[in-house]
């Protein structure tokens, strides 16, 4: 998978607007034409890119204007669904369909050339996945039902007539079923965007004199404790579904409003590990320790508020790992929803550099 998580963060660190009383925004419609260029991040996937991909995107924006937190701290960003067709111009990958719920947030509100960042997450179709007889060559997708999210970076505006605007742009795709089945490399598409925005009726925002929280921020260290579990499967091929278990132990230390910093240690507990040393002392006559299959962990990371949720990056390093299982650096991204002062939810991916390795359900108590 794809590490192109931990470059949203960094765009809001310093983030700060100044704006008039009262402005106009709009609520649109949008189509992006692109073309793509899919990431061969694994030698296996050498026969299965074939050429390069294209594509339709079609998104719904819609905008909010209400003085809350969130607004005000991002200039009300945009937020819609939207539906992406992708054909990968190839006999072994086929064609991928996503759903999604995104955010756009105008990095240049000063400028009437704007800047968007969009960021997107979803649920994923493809037509042609692994099998053993007739498509032994996609290593990408093991399964059909799959997740997928993609980031695009976008300038308004080349052209502008009246309602109508042109605007040229980039985007990551990424597609995983996140090691529900294998194999399950996943894929990851570098696009060039050219695309039509269509703006509905305006919207009066009536915003303060100066955008900037003045509430008192506490940045005293508070300490985590998460628990998560779900199911997952080892690298080798159909072999079977197992449920894992993770602990986590972290300090966090807020910065301001756009910026908490994390570190901490996590204790994982995975019994598909079990089955994959136990597979391998059978198939390969090894003789490694079945019982060693639970590891340790140290990380850091960034966590970047958003209203109730918490967009959530971390890199992490194996610190006791008696059998090495794809990588000792590992990545987690994904979310938080704060349903109290003390107690917090989380649905994150732990991510083997490239490979997936779960999808993650959690639950947590803020000391």
């Amino acid at each position: 998978m794809k590490k192109y998580y931990v470059i949203f963060p960094v765009l809001f660190l310093t983030f700060k607007t100044f704006s008039q009383n009262t402005t106009l925004r709009y609520s649109n419609f949008q189509t992006d034409l692109f073309i793509g260029i899919p990431i061969e991040h694994d030698k296996s996937l050498d026969k299965a890119i074939q050429g390069n991909a294209y594509g339709f995107l079609l998104s719904w924006n819609k905008v909010n204007s209400k003085n809350n937190k969130f607004n005000l701290l991002y200039n009300y960003p945009e937020r819609g669904y939207s539906f992406l067709y992708q054909n990968l111009n190839s006999d072994i990958l086929g064609e991928v369909y996503g759903g999604y719920r995104h955010f756009t947030y105008n990095l240049t509100p000063k400028r009437k050339n704007h800047l968007k960042l969009t960021t997107a997450f979803g649920l994923g179709y493809a037509t042609k996945s692994y099998d053993e007889i007739h498509n032994d060559q996609n290593f990408a997708h093991g399964s059909k039902l799959l997740v997928s999210a993609y980031l695009k970076l976008q300038y308004f505006k080349l052209l502008e007539r009246e309602r109508l605007s042109l605007n040229t742009g980039m985007s990551l795709i990424h597609f995983s079923n996140i090691s529900f089945k294998n194999p399950n490399l996943g894929l990851n598409t570098i696009t060039f965007n050219l695309g039509i925005n269509y703006k509905l009726e305006p919207v009066e925002i009536s915003i303060p004199q100066e955008i900037e929280n003045k509430e008192n921020i506490d940045t005293s260290i508070h300490y985590n404790l998460t628990l998560r579990g779900g199911y997952n499967e080892s690298k080798i091929i159909d072999s079977g579904l197992y449920p894992f278990y993770t602990v986590s132990f972290y300090g966090s230390k807020a910065l301001n409003n756009y910026s908490t910093l994390t570190a901490g240690i996590d204790f994982f507990d995975a019994k598909f590990l079990k089955e994959y040393i136990k597979q391998q002392n059978e198939n390969n006559g090894s003789n490694y320790n079945e019982s060693a299959y639970r590891r340790v962990g140290v990380f850091v990371g960034h966590e970047l508020p958003q209203h109730n949720f918490i967009f959530v990056t971390q890199i992490g390093v194996m610190v006791y790992e008696p059998h090495f299982y794809v990588s000792s650096v590992y990545e987690r991204f994904g979310f938080k929803y704060k349903l109290s002062n003390h107690w917090f939810s989380e649905v994150t991916m732990k991510v083997n550099l490239f490979r997936a390795e779960a999808l993650e359900l959690g639950i947590g108590y803020k000391f």
